[in-house]
């Protein structure tokens, strides 16, 4: 008779494990129940390593967590970004100083998040869902270094807001890229917190999970 692991185990040994994958199980589906819902994070420092640098404030939502094919504990996950940003603009005619902008804007990324054990969870973001929008009544432009007329400021304001989202999208790309994995992950009352690559952060509850 073909004997399996679980057949030559005594009976308290098997109980023994048993019990313990029970308990692991149990304690990841705890963590996904916590961190089920909407968070926020201080505001953080951002460049495109050209002319961009701004800040920007994260808010993660949760998605409703349950188990894959694969016993994983997966959900989705989409991150929205309130984004402030300064750059400059430099003319090409002589004499006259590099302009200062400074705008706001609107991003989204989405993607998943699993729990990979009690204080550990994956993040996988699809960077192609990245999307950045510039509202462009807040573009605001240094006037007198860049001696234009208002309405001449008006019919150069989509490239320049083009330019801005672009540059902001190149920013956040490199930014969320680096997001995939939360390390010794803690939910304390309303904080949630957790360490990338050693670095410690915390999100702070703005809703439950309905």
């Amino acid at each position: 008779m073909k004997k399996t692991l679980f057949t030559l185990l005594p009976l308290a040994e098997l109980m023994a494990v048993v019990a313990l994958l029970y308990g692991c199980s149990n304690l990841n589906a705890r963590l996904a129940k916590e961190v089920n819902g909407v968070w926020q994070s201080t505001p953080e420092a951002f460049n495109d390593n050209m002319a961009i640098s701004g800040s920007i404030v994260d808010t993660y939502e949760f998605g409703q967590a349950g188990l894959t094919a694969t016993e994983s504990i997966t959900g989705p996950l989409t991150i929205s970004g309130m984004v402030n940003v300064t750059t400059q603009v430099v003319s090409d005619s002589v004499g006259v100083q590099p302009t200062g902008l400074s705008a706001s804007a609107h991003t989204t990324v989405s993607g998943t998040w699993t729990v990979i054990d009690e204080d550990e969870i994956s993040i996988s973001l699809d960077l192609n869902s990245l999307s950045v929008v510039v509202d462009p009544e807040a573009v605001t432009v240094n006037m007198n270094t860049f001696g234009a007329s208002e309405p001449q400021l008006d019919s150069i304001r989509p490239a320049m807001v083009a330019s801005i989202e672009a540059g902001i999208k190149q920013a956040l790309t490199q930014r969320y890229g680096a997001i995939n994995h939360f390390e010794d992950v803690k939910v304390k009352g309303n904080l949630l917190k957790y360490e990338i690559n050693d670095e410690d952060f915390a999100l702070t509850r703005q809703s439950v999970a309905e």
